[in-house]
C-alpha cells in the first residue's frame, strides 16, 4: 500500500512539476516555419491582422470608472500576527486530537456485561 501511495504522490507532483518545468519551445519561429511549408500568404495574414486590430480600436477608449467604495489604506501589517497564527495552529492541533479521541471511543467494542 505504500509503494502505490508513494507511486501516486510521484504521479501527481513529479511528473507535472518535471513537465512545467522544461524550457517552452519558440512558438513563433516554429509555426512560422510550418506554415510556410504549407503556402502561407504573408500579405493576407498582415491584412486579416490590420482588420482584426481596426476593429477592436473602434471601440475606442474606455471609460475609466471610479471606484464606488472608499479606498482602505493598508494598515502595515501583510497579514495575521505570528502570535495568532501559532494560537490558530495549536487550536486546529486540539480539535484533531478532541476529533481523533471521539472517534476512538464511538468506534470501539462494547463489552456485551456493560
Amino acid at each position: 500500500m505504500t509503494r502505490l501511495t508513494l507511486l501516486v504522490l510521484i504521479a501527481a507532483f513529479a511528473v507535472p512539476s518535471a513537465a512545467f518545468a522544461l524550457p517552452a519551445p519558440d512558438r513563433d519561429a516554429g509555426t512560422r516555419t510550418a506554415l510556410n511549408e504549407h503556402g502561407l500568404d504573408e500579405a493576407a495574414a498582415n491584412r486579416k491582422a490590420i482588420a482584426v486590430e481596426q476593429y477592436y480600436s473602434s471601440y475606442g477608449e474606455p471609460d475609466v470608472l471610479k471606484p464606488s467604495a472608499p479606498v482602505v489604506e493598508p494598515s502595515g501589517h501583510a497579514g495575521p500576527s505570528w502570535f495568532g497564527t501559532a494560537g490558530i495552529g495549536v487550536g486546529l492541533i486540539l480539535l484533531a486530537g478532541g476529533v481523533g479521541l471521539y472517534a476512538g471511543r464511538s468506534l470501539r467494542p462494547r463489552h456485551l456485561g456493560a
